[in-house]
């Protein structure tokens, strides 16, 4: 109550007391009661008055007198006086009571006991609420009652409880077709005068509504529910006897009006009640606003008055209000999005009020409902439920309908397979964690992505000549390997592409990673064969490591561009016997010859190269090879191909000029892993490791759709990480948001190693319905963090100091968003974060990415978790 400026008459100093007592720190306080003309204080010791009146004097301020003890008035020439008792009682805790003038006095509006009773279980309340008229409300109700019939052939109650703008009533009347025999107004009355505690009076009530009801049209048919209108006669409204905010007032009626809905819809045989509740902060709402067991859908549209308001309903309503797995937590439709509105920022302001340990629980209850122009101004119930059709805020709001109250059919883990869930999670982790690396197991098939494809349909009829851009752990070295292992290029098209060739393409290394021991024999092989086949090949089958070595020795040295072209050129030649070796022209009219072709693969530039972000000589390096020596092999050598596998990082340093337009000449073959791409990869793995487990076999899973891909994938790690019908987040989404960084990527090795750590150990069965458990994800998700810092700090050695200086930062720090200076990172470090996706700065405010802050230990301030997500699947 700090923003109380003046006291102009008593029930300011009401306010002000009721407030103070809700935060009494200051224990010899039992109470303090505010009349009219003077306040009582109540203390458990009268020699603390002293001490109580400085109190008091820094409660009320300067309208304190104390040695009058006296509040005087602002404007006015009165006072009040301020008595002083003693009492042994202990201050005043009523129980609260559902209404607003009430509840902003409590720090805890729920006790356990209400929040457990089940009373409304058999038929629960749905209610719908909004902070303004004109946001939507009422159709939201619409399309849920829509969406509802659409998917189950059980009934409603719909219930117009807009006392003050019964909108619904309204609509219903211009139907015409019925005469209302039961008004809401009608239940507040019998609720008031206790009316409603025999059965016989539902029965009878039950036979006045049986054809009280509302048509909806689902597309096939008219799904009759039952309706329950404001009032039947005009007088009701305007002459009002009972209101919800005078039954709960009664004894014993705090959260009765739920309940006796519930019951009515139960006796009616409705299989839920929905409740279009009065806008605004008010009274006739706020019973059911403050009963936990009702569900709230709160419905705000974007402007900054209605966002402002639900925000202030919601700090009321989530007062003391657990936020788990299973609590009945108020959701927000947001309605009127579009492009112009920034809706993370948005979703960030309503969800500062929720109170929660785990922020992956509110994940999902803000749904944007995008905005239709052509339902604002529909006067007729049918033409209203007609048009929502097709519109996605019903689209939206039926996935809701279907997901939480429509019973889903029970899946079956084994309806393709023969093997139990342990024999399959044993299964996933062997080939998983064979394939972290991309070293061993040489049996292992590739996953034929866009970049592929496109290198095979492009180059098919050909010798390859191009760059492969990809980020770290994006698959490079495991594509580089599964070309060495084929040979020739017609090999890898007719394995993976299908594509017959009369081409005879031999595939040789020009470089490879130094880490490569495990498939040396792979190299080898190709080199000797490339050797037996043609006498063409160098007796050195060990040359690629030599050029590496090469390479290194002219780092000392300050180069061009064409210096480095030739060095590079040398090294091509250094892999043909000493006969032809001469120059590249010698070379292709050898190849040419021979009616033969040999494509030069490189990878593992980065460990030749580790410091072109600074250093001119490693960019001439690198650009010599992709850009000119590239150029030149197109234009004069046909028989000869390079494909080069350029790390991402190593393209961006590079190119101080022109990069963009190189990277667009190449961009059908970067090896850039969209989140569409990682869930494929993630299907394509596990089906390897149990056959059968993507049962759609009329289709491949590098062409199969985004649903169907994901469907799929609920088979392995379930709809949520809980129940279905829980708060938990979507589990595709919390996994590609904790594995992604800031360029949208989420890279080969990653999601490999997120299934290879998720299935290390078993787990506990909790749902029969997935094969990998929740808490096995969340923990795989932390490992992957923590491999992934490491990873990075071992392989990035300029990213090194960076991380250092954020996971050794005080805990005070560590929270997300965080200022420009607070780590006191350079303009260089910061380049270079942003350029890995491992930074994002948003309208002045810095972010980091999921798959570092794990092990990074930062957390969320509130509201931060949308911004961060929508940076992710940006």
């Amino acid at each position: 109550m700090d923003n109380v400026k003046h006291i102009y008459t008593w029930k300011d100093v009401d306010r002000i007391f009721k407030n103070f007592n809700k935060n009494n720190e200051y224990l010899y306080f039992n109470y303090v009661d505010v009349y009219h003309d003077e306040v009582v204080v109540n203390l458990n010791d009268m020699s603390k008055v002293d001490e109580a009146k400085e109190i008091l004097g820094t409660v009320l301020g300067k309208n304190y007198i104390s040695e009058n003890n006296i509040i005087k008035f602002d404007l006015f020439d009165k006072t009040m006086d301020v008595l002083w008792e003693e009492g042994s009682e202990e201050r005043k805790n009523s129980e609260v009571i559902p209404l607003f003038k009430d509840v902003i006095y409590h720090n805890n509006l729920y006790k356990s006991d209400i929040i457990k009773n089940e009373n409304l279980k058999k038929c629960p309340v749905i209610a719908f609420h909004s902070y303004k008229g004109g946001v939507g409300r009422t159709l939201s109700l619409l399309a849920f009652a829509k969406a509802w019939s659409s998917n189950s052939s059980q009934k409603l109650l719909i219930v117009d409880s807009d006392i003050e703008a019964p909108g619904l009533t309204w609509l219903m009347q211009e139907e015409g077709d019925q005469e209302s025999q039961i008004s809401y107004f009608d239940i507040l009355e019998m609720i008031q005068c206790s009316e409603l505690e025999e059965d016989t009076v539902y029965d009878n009530i039950v036979n006045q509504m049986q054809l009280q009801t509302m048509k909806i049209d689902n597309g096939k048919v008219f799904s009759e529910h039952f309706f329950l209108p404001t009032y039947r006669y005009e007088e009701q409204l305007l002459d009002i006897y009972a209101s919800p905010e005078s039954i709960v007032k009664g004894y014993n009626k705090k959260y009765i009006l739920a309940e006796k809905l519930s019951q009515l819809g139960d006796k009616l045989g409705a299989s839920a009640v929905l409740v279009d509740l009065r806008a605004g902060i008010s009274e006739f709402s706020a019973p059911l606003l403050f009963d936990p067991r009702v569900k709230k859908y709160i419905v705000s549209s974007t402007s900054h008055q209605s966002v402002k308001g639900t925000q202030l309903i919601l700090k009321e309503i989530c007062k003391g209000l657990d936020i788990t797995e299973d609590s009945n937590i108020p959701n927000i439709f947001l309605t009127m999005t579009n492009a112009e509105v920034d809706i993370p920022a948005l979703k960030g302001k309503l969800l500062q009020v929720y109170d929660e340990q785990e922020q992956s629980y509110t994940d999902n209850i803000v749904t944007e409902l995008p905005f239709a122009s052509e339902l604002i101004h529909l006067e007729t119930l049918n033409q209203i439920v007609s048009k929502l059709e097709d519109r996605e805020m019903y689209r939206n709001i039926s996935n809701i309908v279907k997901e939480f109250y429509i019973e889903p059919l029970d899946g079956d883990l084994n309806n393709s397979v023969d093997l139990d869930r342990n024999k399959m999670i044993e299964k996933i982790h062997e080939i998983a964690d064979h394939q972290i690396n991309a070293e061993i197991n040489s049996e292992f098939s590739v996953l034929m992505t866009q970049p592929i494809e496109n290198l095979i349909k492009r180059f098919g009829a050909s010798v390859p000549q191009a760059v492969v851009i990809g980020a770290k752990g994006a698959g490079k070295t495991f594509l580089f390997r599964e070309l060495l292992k084929e040979k020739k290029w017609e090999n890898f098209c007719k394995k993976n592409g299908n594509l017959k060739s009369d081409n005879s393409t031999y595939i040789i290394p020009l470089i490879a990673p130094k880490n490569f021991d495990e498939i040396n024999g792979i190299i080898t092989d190709a080199i000797e064969q490339f050797g037996r086949e043609t006498g063409l090949a160098s007796v050195d089958t060990a040359y690629w490591y030599k050029n590496g070595a090469k390479l290194q020795r002219h780092l000392s040295e300050s180069l061009d561009l064409e210096e480095w072209r030739s060095i590079w050129e040398q090294c091509i030649m250094d892999g043909f016997s000493e006969n032809i070796n001469v120059s590249l022209k010698s070379i292709e009219k050898a190849l040419s010859d021979k009616n033969i072709n040999v494509m030069f693969v490189v990878d593992g530039l980065e460990e030749v190269f580790s410091n072109t972000l600074d250093n001119e000589n490693e960019k001439y390096a690198i650009r010599a090879l992709v850009q000119d020596l590239m150029n030149d092999i197109k234009i004069q050598y046909p028989h000869i191909g390079l494909l080069v596998f350029l790390r991402k990082d190593l393209s961006n340093n590079s190119f101080d000029t022109n990069r963009e337009q190189f990277e667009r000449q190449n961009r059908n073959y970067a090896l850039n892993w969209t989140h569409d791409e990682a869930l494929k990869l993630a299907l394509w793995l596990v089906d390897q490791a149990v056959p059968g487990f993507f049962v759609d076999k009329d289709v491949k899973i590098e062409s199969a759709s985004k649903e169907l891909i994901k469907k799929s994938l609920e088979k392995l790690w379930g709809v949520k990480l809980g129940k279905r019908t829980s708060n938990e987040a979507y589990s595709y989404r919390w996994i590609l948001a904790a594995l992604s960084d800031f360029n949208s990527q989420l890279q080969a090795r990653d999601i490999v190693r997120f299934l290879a750590d998720a299935t290390k150990e078993n787990g506990t069965e909790i749902y029969d319905d997935r094969i990998i458990m929740p808490k096995e994800i969340k923990n795989a998700v932390q490992t992957c963090s923590n491999n992934k810092v490491k990873e990075i700090k071992e392989e990035m050695k300029k990213l090194e100091t960076i991380l250092v200086k954020l996971e050794e930062a005080p805990e005070h720090q560590k929270v997300l968003p965080f200022a420009s200076g607070t780590f006191e990172l350079t303009a260089k470090e910061e380049k270079m974060m942003i350029q890995e996706g491992l930074l994002k700065i948003d309208d002045g405010k810095y972010y980091i990415p999921e798959i570092i802050r794990h092990a990074l230990k930062f957390k969320y301030e509130k509201g931060a978790r949308p911004k961060v997500l929508s940076l992710l699947f940006k």
